[in-house]
């Protein structure tokens, strides 16, 4: 891994499944990589924006909900695939509408990966269902994997 690389889990701890983001991010964090800075997110895209702005890799982890997803399956996204091939993140406004905006605005990393995970449960409440807990160890060794490349 050459330069700082950022982690972003996005979520909110207090909606069950939509928390996976955070859950990763800690996760990835407890390893201490060098040159990798982990932060966690609500969603909000300024704050998004910010950190990740000129940042060489960027590598985001959010839950996501929609037609067709199945809990527990990790999806992979980068800015260079069509964005309607992404189930619906839980958020307003998703990553790939995030970078979008960052696109505008001149405030994107040089390079952005984004993990998914299907969620079941966002409704009112702490801890994640079975299948969205199992996700957790393969998307964060997914990250690092990213991070190694």
């Amino acid at each position: 891994m050459s330069g700082e690389a950022l982690v972003i889990g996005v979520g909110n701890e207090f909606r069950r499944d939509d928390g996976v983001g955070l859950v990763v991010a800690a996760a990835v964090s407890e390893r201490e990589l060098p040159g990798v800075r982990v932060m966690t997110a609500v969603g909000e895209p300024g704050s998004i924006l910010e950190a990740w702005t000129g940042v060489p890799v960027a590598v985001a982890v959010d839950a996501a909900m929609g037609k067709g997803g199945t809990p527990g399956t990790i999806r992979r996204w980068t800015p260079d695939e069509d964005a309607a091939t992404v189930i619906v993140s839980s958020h307003a406004l998703g990553i790939p509408q995030t970078y979008a905006l960052g696109q505008a605005l001149g405030q994107i990393p040089s390079k952005l990966v984004v993990f998914t995970v299907d969620v079941d449960d966002v409704g009112h409440g702490i801890g994640l269902t079975a299948a969205v807990a199992n996700a957790v160890p393969m998307v964060a060794e997914a990250i690092v994997s990213e991070l190694r490349e």
